[in-house]
């Protein structure tokens, strides 16, 4: 394989996974099982990417969903890079939009950005996996309890309740 131009085009996460996935299925049916076609660093990459990948918004995707999006946004003044950037990590919140676009505010009003997120979230849906994973969408999923004997011991008592 050679590369011609360098800046041809931006691949998403879903493209690149669809390569890695292509190449996997081709090294494990060519191979003879007591010889590897690649050299170990490579088949340990494709596997880490594999692994990275597979636990991305890119995984539930599929390329008629990026096809549609891209031509939803399409009309909006997103750079190529941030449409890559809102594929790729399918952005749930304002919050999300605004770390991917560049002077969002200026760019944007709330009812515009508003507008994206849920065309992002009806376009790209999320996962079951991804769904029960952000189910508790307040915290970490940790529950901070603090009973009167914790309390105590804080505030420079005994501990005794």
């Amino acid at each position: 394989m050679e590369v011609v131009d360098r800046q041809a085009a931006l691949i998403s996460n879903y493209e690149a996974l669809s390569v890695l996935r292509e190449e996997d299925e081709r090294h494990k049916e060519s191979r003879p099982r007591s010889q590897t076609k690649y050299p170990e660093n490579v088949t340990t990459l494709v596997f880490e990417a594999l692994e990275y990948l597979n636990n991305t918004p890119c995984s539930s995707q599929s390329a008629d969903q990026i096809k549609a999006l891209k031509q939803q946004l399409g009309g909006l003044e997103l750079t190529k890079a941030e449409i890559m950037q809102i594929i790729n990590h399918r952005p749930k919140s304002l919050v999300e939009l605004h770390l991917i676009v560049e002077e969002c505010d200026e760019r944007f009003s709330v009812e515009e950005l508003e507008r994206i997120v849920e065309t992002i979230l009806e376009t790209l849906p999320c996962s079951e996996a991804e769904n029960n994973e952000n189910g508790d969408q307040a915290g970490d999923g940790m529950v901070v309890e603090q009973d009167d004997e914790m309390m105590d011991v804080a505030s420079g008592g005994e501990g005794q309740v």
